[in-house]
């Protein structure tokens, strides 16, 4: 295949012409970019369908805080037990939410729905895990990437569903931005700003 052919079958991207990341610092404009094209576009939805989640943008502006709904969990599995239970959708939602620093500081990451327990899942939709701390982040891990595996530790990390809120807006009442930065707060001072060595056993609430 000759590039000129490979350039014109090759899909135009996403319109991203309503970001408004310019006051931002560089690296952030640039990653956060680079992100919402990959995530918007055709192959990035494939991807998605692949992997086992979707992204809606919530901040079309900044690009900054996105809603990621997890499927494709393990059939045979507790959660998915719990969750047909319920008479739910074998599906969990989550909020990213990237800082001004970003890529240098990690994605705030909290559960929205429905309400989780046990596990890595916190009283108020916190999540405990390694890589959304300062000292476990990996500035090159792509927020697609993040999704999965937080997925991995959700599906297969003993988590159980604990209620189902307002079920018809997949809302849970107790779940806000600010109880779950209180939870990761707590994270965080518990495992020493994501000290490896502070995992080896299981923190809770």
């Amino acid at each position: 295949r000759t590039p000129s052919s490979s350039s014109s079958s090759k899909a135009p991207g996403p319109d991203l012409s309503f970001a408004k990341v310019t006051h931002m610092l560089p690296k952030y404009q640039k990653r956060v970019m680079a992100e919402a094209r990959r995530i918007l576009s055709e192959e990035g939805k494939r991807d998605a369908e692949r992997g086992g989640y979707t992204f809606e943008l919530l901040d079309k502006d900044g690009l900054a805080k996105w809603r990621v709904t997890l499927s494709d969990l393990n059939p045979d599995g507790a959660l998915a037990k719990d969750l047909a239970k319920f008479n739910l959708p074998l599906t969990i939602d989550l909020e990213l939410s990237l800082p001004g620093n970003f890529p240098m500081e990690p994605p705030f990451a909290r559960v929205l729905y429905p309400q989780l327990q046990s596990g890595f899942v916190f009283s108020r939709g916190g999540i405990c895990f390694e890589p959304l701390t300062t000292k476990g982040w990996v500035p090159s891990m792509t927020l697609p990437s993040l999704a999965i595996a937080i997925k991995g530790i959700i599906d297969f990390g003993g988590v159980r569903v604990a209620g189902v809120g307002d079920r018809a807006n997949r809302r849970i009442p107790q779940y806000t931005e600010e109880g779950a930065r209180k939870d990761h707060a707590s994270i965080v001072a518990a495992h020493r700003g994501g000290e490896s060595s502070t995992y080896g056993g299981q923190y809770k609430s």
